[in-house]
């Protein structure tokens, strides 16, 4: 009773809540607080978005919120039967739907979880709970409402697990994880769009290695995942117990970790998604060659894992540039492994850094959180040597010149020998600029004359070299 006199106090605190009671007060509608909002105000968590039910879609009252909170209102679901009305306002998210059933203690029954099967009337000032929620909260559990609610919806059995990165200290009940094992299949009805962002939640969340453990131990990721489904002896490779898949663990691990290196080098929230999906794909490849030692097959090139991380994002409907971005360094850092085990000169690390352009800095990063996940306490030889080559790298980025280098000629210079605008002029321009990269050309004068000696004597030829 004292727990739920807090969650009162708090709910009063609240201006969203407060100014939302005093307008359905004043229309006259019925309004509930339900779900992850109810659950996180009793655990004294802070939340920006607010979840309502309405005894019906009533679009007049949502529009009535939307001027109050001078707001941005959106509708969402593929059909009227899933609707949901979304308000932006500021930094809050408001959404509403229509209750599922023709009570309150109807729609609560139909939820996903207990911990989110909690309802509030602002109307009323009063709870509403399915059996079970209050002390699976103070137990700190997650349980099924009921098996039936994932074969209305298999997304919920990924939420679930997504809940353990989120929710400090709790753990899935062992009946609802022998359910989402048998019915870890389900999981291919859904859409890809669905489960992109539920992995982006899981990868973004404060302990994403919890969840991503758990999708592989009960079987959800080969699902999310089909290219995973690597079948030994008749029987499904258990992933979680393989040591590629315990390296990603532990990458992922570090990476939540990250605070920058040697001073600088931070992260932001869309650069580490980038490096977690870096480091699944690369890990998908480590996993699928394990799969083909025990198989005695070939192994895999790296040309195959980048390609098929390339056919899976493109699946799943990421963006062109993050799967450009993605695939780019996972090809590099393939490459800074190869130059970290020999001798690299000046010239060579320069045009290198040249080739990898901006997302360089991103590739350090990748390629120190691969290797603190590699080594457990001291570093090896090849991890020393890497470090190395990042310090090199990062000195040489100072500035800015290796990267955007400042423009010593342009397509007009070229063109003034008699070439004409098209791919041969901007061939011409690219091997200056290596050159430049390079330090073998430092100022204009120098880019003119190599251009005349190496280009001129062409004059008017339109192939390329």
């Amino acid at each position: 009773m004292l727990k739920l006199q807090k969650v009162i106090e708090r709910i009063h605190e609240d201006r969203v809540l407060m100014a939302l009671a005093s307008i359905a007060e004043t229309e006259k509608v019925e309004v509930f607080l339900v779900g992850g909002t109810i659950r996180d105000l009793t655990l004294g968590m802070v939340r920006q978005d607010y979840d309502f039910v309405l005894h019906q879609r009533d679009i007049t009252f949502v529009q009535r919120v939307r001027q109050e909170f001078k707001g941005h209102l959106f509708s969402m679901g593929r059909d009227e039967k899933q609707r949901v009305y979304r308000i932006l306002a500021g930094n809050e998210i408001l959404d509403f739907n229509a209750m599922d059933g023709s009570t309150i203690q109807e729609d609560l029954k139909k939820r996903d979880f207990t911990i989110n099967a909690m309802s509030y009337s602002l109307h009323e000032h009063r709870f509403y709970f399915h059996p079970g929620s209050e002390e699976d909260i103070d137990k700190k559990i997650i349980r099924m409402v009921s098996p039936e609610g994932f074969d209305q919806d298999p997304v919920r059995m990924i939420r679930g697990i997504r809940y353990l990165c989120i929710l400090e200290g709790f753990r899935l009940d062992e009946k609802t994880k022998g359910i989402i094992r048998r019915k870890a299949s389900l999981v291919r009805s859904a859409s890809v769009e669905r489960l992109k962002v539920e992995m982006d939640r899981i990868l973004l969340s404060p302990k994403p290695f919890l969840a991503m453990r758990e999708l592989a131990a009960l079987g959800l990721l080969p699902e999310i995942l089909p290219e995973l489904r690597i079948p030994q002896d008749g029987k499904r490779m258990a992933l979680f117990r393989m040591g590629a898949f315990s390296h990603y663990l532990r990458f992922l691990r570090c990476l939540t970790q990250w605070n920058g290196w040697e001073g600088d080098l931070p992260l932001h929230t869309d650069e580490r998604l980038i490096l977690s999906y870096v480091a699944l794909f690369t890990g998908m490849g480590r996993i699928l060659n394990t799969g083909h030692q025990w198989a005695g097959e070939r192994p895999i090139s790296q040309e195959f894992t980048y390609h098929l991380a390339y056919e899976i994002m493109t699946r799943m409907k990421f963006s062109n540039p993050f799967k450009e971005l993605v695939k780019k360094l996972m090809v590099y850092h393939g490459r800074l492994l190869k130059l970290s085990r020999s001798t690299v000169d000046q010239k060579a690390l320069k045009q290198f850094i040249y080739q990898v352009g901006t997302p360089v800095s991103l590739l350090i990063i990748f390629s120190l959180l691969d290797q603190r996940a590699s080594s457990n306490d001291e570093l090896s030889c090849n991890g020393q040597n890497l470090v190395q080559l990042c310090r090199r790298i990062k000195a040489l980025c100072k500035g800015g010149d290796i990267i955007s280098p400042p423009t010593l000629i342009t397509g007009r210079d070229v063109m003034r020998l008699g070439y004409e605008a098209g791919p041969i002029v901007g061939y011409i321009l690219h091997c200056i600029r290596e050159k430049q990269i390079r330090g073998e050309i430092g100022d204009r004068v120098q880019a003119l004359t190599f251009l005349r000696e190496t280009f001129g004597k062409q004059h008017g030829s339109q192939a390329l070299p």
